[in-house]
């Protein structure tokens, strides 16, 4: 029985899940289901697929959303609601990096995000409300992804609603740009105010994470490196893809463990 529109997934079957992991590209979840044990893949609908799985005995839920936003949030929305025991979610995306050290092949992991999503907006309208993940969260992968030795950078990430104007690319149709620096000069606009990556997503999810208190991270591989170029380092793709993922996963796995008994 279906009990989420889009989802198209049974409550029963991820009321139990205790952590969500979630991603953009559909395909991106078959990977990081491939780390958890006894996984099964139980909706695929639209751009929302899902899997179920667990690690050190806890139920995982892992999700696509699409690109941007508003995909993000009717995901976010309709899990809510069918996973009451959730004790967070982390987004392992991609992203483009615009500071100096954040270069392809590394991992983001966001501090914080500048709400241009074009969503967040529509939940909470007050534009000085900040979009910051879990602090505890965030700390906890930075520490990680020092342990394991995964190439990173933290700091401000810069979430917008469109992927040319808004990130400041010359290469959509006719080469459009608004007048707006922050717009039409994106890339330079951001890395002066110490950004250090551009991606579509982080800042809904932290805003939906806050209001609905479910602690919430953002961690993405860096694909390229928008102070040099706008296109993606191919060789550096799937590197910076496989480092985010694993860094996850071996968070949560710490995570779930150091909890076993409480």
């Amino acid at each position: 029985m279906r009990t989420t529109y889009h989802l198209a997934i049974s409550k029963n079957l991820v009321s139990d899940a205790q952590w969500l992991i979630t991603c953009g590209d559909p395909e991106r979840t078959d990977k990081i289901a491939a780390h958890l044990d006894d996984s099964e893949m139980i909706g695929n609908n639209r751009e929302y697929r899902t899997w179920i799985g667990t690690l050190q005995n806890t139920k995982v839920a892992v999700i696509s959303h699409g690109i941007g936003g508003p995909g993000l949030s009717i995901m976010l929305d309709e899990a809510f609601k069918i996973m009451p025991v959730l004790k967070g979610v982390i987004r392992v995306g991609t992203s483009g990096g615009i500071n100096k050290e954040a270069s392809a092949g590394k991992v983001a992991i966001s501090e914080g995000a500048v709400r241009l999503d074009g969503a967040s907006s529509q939940i909470i309208p007050d534009p000085e409300y900040p979009a910051v993940p879990d602090i505890k969260m965030t700390y906890e992968l930075i520490q990680m992804a020092e342990k394991l030795a995964i190439p990173y950078v933290s700091g401000i990430t810069v979430s917008t609603a469109t992927l040319y104007t808004g990130q400041g690319r010359q290469d959509g149709f006719r080469g459009y740009q608004p007048k707006e620096p922050r717009y039409s000069d994106a890339v330079s606009y951001w890395s002066r105010l110490s950004a250090v990556n551009m991606d579509m997503e982080c800042s809904l999810l932290f805003i939906m994470g806050r209001l609905f208190n479910i602690p919430s991270a953002c961690v993405t591989g860096i694909i390229d490196e928008r102070l040099n170029s706008g296109d993606i380092i191919v060789e550096q793709r799937d590197i910076a893809i496989e480092r985010a993922i694993r860094l996850v996963i071996e968070y949560l796995r710490s995570r779930i463990f150091d909890n076993v008994g409480e």
